[in-house]
């Protein structure tokens, strides 16, 4: 078995650039990443390294947009409830009947699912990046045809 200049297997070094990525932290993934292309030789390693960054990387645009997405639709909300507190009821329509709730249940409510979202979001990420680990632990290719597609473009044969 081949063993990294750290004296750990390459496969559990691999499993472990991705189970970095599945605490969400763009920096442990780049100082890992960022060691691996400087002073490991395999091919293979690096590859996976680059890979785990890519992912992250995405995951971490991902999560941010969705945060993003979240906060807004929330301050949205909040001004529309600010500005209908002189009824003190905001009327939802919908095609079955209409329902009135008071602008506090409904502020509530979407804040309570807005930050669901986010959570599933995130417990999402952590459980692929984990999956990936112990694929990568394995000597399982993880295929991922978009970002092996610029691998093989730009970075390595």
């Amino acid at each position: 078995m081949e063993k990294s200049k750290l004296g750990i297997s390459l496969n559990l070094f691999a499993a472990l650039l991705y189970f970095a990525g599945a605490t969400g932290s763009v920096i442990v993934i780049m100082i890992a990443s960022g060691y691996v292309l400087i002073f490991e030789e395999s091919e293979k390693l690096k590859r996976t390294a680059v890979k785990a960054f890519i992912l992250i990387v995405f995951f971490a645009i991902l999560t941010s947009l969705t945060n993003w997405l979240t906060s807004g639709l929330g301050s949205l909300f909040y001004t529309l409830a600010t500005i209908s507190r002189s009824t003190n009821y905001i009327v939802v329509e919908n095609i079955y009947d209409s329902a009135k709730f008071t602008t506090t249940d409904l502020l509530q409510t979407i804040g309570s699912v807005m930050s669901n979202i986010y959570i599933i979001t995130y417990i999402c990420v952590a459980v692929i990046m984990i999956i990936f680990g112990f694929k990568a632990y394995r000597q399982i290719d993880v295929k991922i045809k978009w970002i092996d597609k610029i691998l093989d473009k730009h970075f390595l044969s």
